[in-house]
């Protein structure tokens, strides 16, 4: 069943959504029917949540990208690569505090709920392992914190930069993707999946009566949302427009490889996530936009030194 939460957004769209938090909110707020933010027992700070499936690529400065801003990490893994073992690794080097938690691969609304109870501080931070921050993101996003009332739930919105197929392509003409980063805490909080277009996206259900919706009008970093090797391109492909079959078929007790393989030459006529990556990469080339620093500006640099690294 249809959250209203759910169907307000599929109604009024992000403007109109806005504008009745802001109201909803404000009211709730001001005749005192309102749990306050600062009434939750946690410290003032930042924790940022992660969730992996093999993100070895961008891991590293996707944490070094925060590393100014956020009090904590709370990384739930469930990779079968060096994922993990990079984040201890950056963890030590840098003086990072960190949670990490491994559970099995699946549902990744269960692995964003288990960071936020995880969690230690009064703003969590929705920090994906392919999202690396401008240097002066910190800067942007302290400021914001501290200029709202500290007694009121806030979604704090920002725009990311969206990169497919390499770092030298935008993922459309309209390459940002903008969402609510940034969020108190409350125990009403919960992910729910949601179908949008046969793509199933988790997404944050905050309770509208609550949550004041609050943009920061700039691109904060980039998010290399399309940038994989050929194998997990497929992967990630497979894992958003076939969910439900990867689910029964893992409830089902079957290999997920077996899965996989199955889907490949079942419904992309190819035998391997290789062969399935690489297609939908040339594909993918084929029709983005060049990136282009005068347009979009320079690339952080912590991510510009990774790629000297060798990651592309």
């Amino acid at each position: 069943m249809v959250s209203f939460t759910v169907l307000v957004r599929r109604m009024l769209g992000r403007s109109g959504t806005f504008l009745l938090r802001s109201a909803l909110s404000g009211l709730a707020y001001h005749v005192g029917l309102y749990e306050y933010a600062d009434s939750t027992g946690r410290d003032d700070g930042i924790s940022a949540m992660m969730c992996t499936y093999n993100e070895e690529e961008w891991v590293e400065p996707s944490m070094l990208s925060a590393k100014d801003l956020v009090d904590e990490y709370v990384v739930i893994d469930s990779s079968n690569d060096r994922t993990p073992e990079i984040v201890k690794e950056v963890a030590e080097v840098h003086g990072l505090k960190v949670k990490l938690i491994r559970i099995p691969p699946g549902n990744i609304g269960i692995a964003k709920m288990t960071a936020m109870k995880n969690s230690s501080y009064k703003w969590l931070m929705a920090l994906d392992a392919d999202m690396v921050l401008h240097e002066h993101a910190a800067k942007e996003i302290k400021g914001m914190v501290e200029s709202v009332d500290q007694r009121r739930h806030y979604l704090i919105y920002w725009k990311y930069l969206l990169l497919c197929g390499d770092v030298h392509h935008v993922c459309s003409d309209n390459p940002y993707h903008i969402e609510h980063w940034l969020f108190t805490y409350s125990s009403k909080l919960t992910y729910k999946y949601l179908d949008q277009g046969g793509v199933y996206l988790e997404t944050l259900m905050a309770p509208l009566r609550l949550y004041k919706p609050v943009l920061i009008d700039k691109v904060l970093g980039v998010h290399l949302a399309g940038v994989r090797s050929p194998e997990k391109l497929a992967l990630k492909h497979i894992r958003s427009h076939h969910r439900r079959e990867l689910l029964k078929e893992w409830d089902r007790g079957v290999k997920i490889d077996e899965v996989l393989t199955r889907i490949c030459r079942q419904v992309y006529g190819v035998d391997s996530l290789k062969e399935l990556g690489e297609r939908l990469l040339r594909e993918m080339l084929n029709k983005l936009p060049r990136y282009d620093e005068g347009m979009f500006g320079p690339l952080p640099r912590v991510l510009v030194e990774h790629l000297k690294k060798g990651f592309i």
